[in-house]
């Protein structure tokens, strides 16, 4: 017994790596790998960058436009006028005999400084486009992450599910060594009374040693599929702690038309259809106020005269490119047939494979159910060989091979157990 003690006190030692840590739960897992995946973080960056675009093409078609215009041009020529002949840097339109830019050119220099004012109008339906379309960008990027979430939730509860394997096979293993603890102590009574062999002792020693071999080995595993387990979290943390038990249900049929995955191609398919929309709006007339104020001459010497303002409105309206209207509609129906396909196609294989999971959790059941009724039959079979060994009438190493055999089974259970768990959380996955 204290052998046993011992035994326990180091294997709980062992699988905690020699420190005191809490008891983790599978939704702390989950939580860390929404909290450190990049995705989600950049996905909602992306979308207050969808948001501030929107705004800049909204303000683009909305606020005024206010700048400056400043112009200096510099065209002297050399005049051979009789009475006014010589270099003229500001020469006048008088002027019929010259070298240098003709004067209905430059007009003889440009001396400019305004400040110019553009008013978009009438602009609603191009921001109604705009807005329309930074909308659903926005909800791309929402049901992204959502999916995101959702796969990560996944592979953090498998692999959750793969430690949680581990720990319950170490819990076997320390089941059967308490046997063997158990009947060490019994032989070694026998033995001493002459009632059993020295050698049937010996070999139960053995046995303990391998089944502690086992204990380590599946320490060690549990210990990788930990780190696996932080590594899919995004955690850098190396503690050995212990998991608490989860147990998984089934869930409810899913509604197709609400189904996460479905939604992303409804999205594709309204993304496509704001594009076009937008594609369109330079189609609309295009109309502005636009106005300048400020000096604007060509003659120096009464350019102070030259001050004023200006006001009018701009109007343009596009009839023809080409037919590129027409091309843009026709290849935005056709891309939306696609992903009408992708979805269609999805649908048919995603009630394929939630089928073929429910067949795979059916066979195991029946395989647990199966399983258990042999290792109750094994238990029922070791208390006889105990007692037959107590009373020195079988040997040691049939009583082994029962109990390697009752191990074995067990092994198997906790296996098809996880695997069953596995299969639910799968199943539910794709049933979302």
């Amino acid at each position: 017994m204290i052998k046993k003690l011992v035994f326990l006190f180091l294997l709980a030692a062992g699988s905690s790596g020699g420190k005191a840590f809490g008891q983790k739960q599978l939704s702390d897992f989950v939580n860390q790998a929404f909290q450190n995946s990049p995705l989600l973080k950049t996905n909602n960056i992306q979308s207050q960058a969808n948001e501030l675009d929107a705004q800049r093409l909204v303000a683009a078609l909305t606020k005024p436009a206010i700048g400056t215009e400043v112009n200096y041009l510099f065209a002297p020529i050399y005049s051979s006028d009789p009475g006014n002949s010589g270099l003229k840097l500001n020469p006048s339109k008088t002027i019929t005999d010259y070298y240098g830019y003709d004067l209905s050119a430059t007009n003889g220099g440009l001396y400019r400084g305004l400040i110019t004012f553009d008013q978009p109008l009438f602009n609603q339906q191009r921001i109604n486009a705009v807005n329309e379309q930074a909308t659903l960008q926005n909800q791309i990027l929402s049901n992204n992450s959502t999916l995101s979430k959702h796969e990560l939730e996944k592979l953090v509860t498998d692999q959750y599910l793969l430690c949680l394997q581990d720990v319950h096979q170490q819990e076997a293993v320390a089941h059967i060594v308490d046997i063997i603890g158990q009947q060490i102590s019994i032989t070694r009574k026998l033995s001493a009374n002459g009632l059993a062999k020295q050698g049937d002792y010996k070999v139960l020693e053995i046995e303990l040693k391998q089944q502690e071999t086992n204990i380590q080995s599946l320490r060690n595993s549990y210990k990788v599929h930990l780190l696996e387990l932080y590594s899919i979290c995004g955690m850098s943390d190396t503690a050995t702690v212990s998991l608490a038990v989860v147990s998984l249900d089934l869930t409810n049929a899913a509604d197709i038309n609400n189904s996460g995955f479905v939604k992303q191609y409804q999205l594709d398919s309204l993304s496509l259809s704001a594009s076009q929309k937008l594609f369109n709006t330079q189609y609309k007339p295009v109309v502005s106020l636009y106005s300048s104020a400020g000096l604007n001459a060509v003659y120096a010497p009464d350019m102070y005269k030259r001050l004023g303002w200006q006001v009018g409105i701009r109007f343009t309206q596009k009839f023809f490119d080409g037919h590129q209207k027409k091309l843009n509609d026709q290849k935005t129906k056709l891309l939306q047939q696609t992903t009408a396909i992708n979805s269609d196609f999805f649908n048919q294989k995603n009630e394929s494979r939630k089928n073929a999971l429910m067949q795979a959790i059916r066979s195991i059941d029946e395989q647990l159910q199966s399983i258990q009724q042999q290792i109750s039959d094994y238990d029922t079979l070791l208390s006889y060989y105990q007692r037959q060994i107590t009373n020195g009438q079988s040997s040691v190493i049939e009583y082994i091979t029962v109990l390697r055999s009752s191990a074995a089974l067990q092994f198997s259970r906790i296996a098809l157990q996880t695997n069953r768990l596995i299969a639910i959380n799968n199943y539910n996955y794709w049933n979302w």
